[in-house]
């Protein structure tokens, strides 16, 4: 793993970043197809500022895109979010590159919104994600069987995890 950053993403890195995306199929197995359309307006909804609970990062390896990190449902007043994180393909996964996105985040989080508690979901398949959140020190908090619904009509069960920095950080 380089160097490892976390900022906005102009919309030519953010195009860049979704024409090598490929989903992780185990995890989200809906076939993507890069639209320029599309992701113009992705990236005009995610980078308006209208969405005053939400903000939106580029994940940055030595200066390429290789990830999309979210803050989600941002309430300053109870000073927790929740998150999300996408990948760019399996060239970045499994390198702890989500894993120091998020510790970025979370420090971005804190700094800039005072948030203290985080919240991350997953799904039970996804193993990977689970080890990401116990390395952090999140605790799984909820299970909602058959929270999940796959495109082949099977359910998984949806795990919520959480972490609050005023304990053990």
């Amino acid at each position: 793993m380089q160097n490892i950053e976390l900022r906005t993403f102009t919309e030519e890195e953010y195009h860049v970043f979704f024409r090598e995306y490929e989903p992780d199929p185990f995890v989200d197995p809906y076939p993507f197809t890069y639209s320029p359309e599309v992701i113009s307006r992705s990236y005009q909804y995610n980078h308006s500022g209208e969405r005053t609970n939400y903000s939106h990062y580029g994940v940055f390896e030595d200066g390429q895109p290789v990830g999309s990190f979210q803050l989600k449902q941002i309430d300053m007043e109870m000073r927790c979010c929740e998150f999300g994180i996408i990948l760019q393909n399996e060239r970045v996964r499994n390198r702890g590159i989500g894993t120091e996105a998020i510790r970025l985040g979370m420090k971005e989080a804190a700094d800039n919104f005072g948030i203290i508690r985080f919240t991350g979901k997953t799904m039970a398949c996804n193993k990977r994600m689970q080890r990401v959140f116990e390395k952090l020190g999140f605790k799984q908090k909820d299970t909602v069987p058959g929270g999940i619904k796959m495109p082949d009509g099977t359910e998984e069960d949806l795990y919520t995890y959480e972490k609050c920095l005023t304990e053990d950080d």
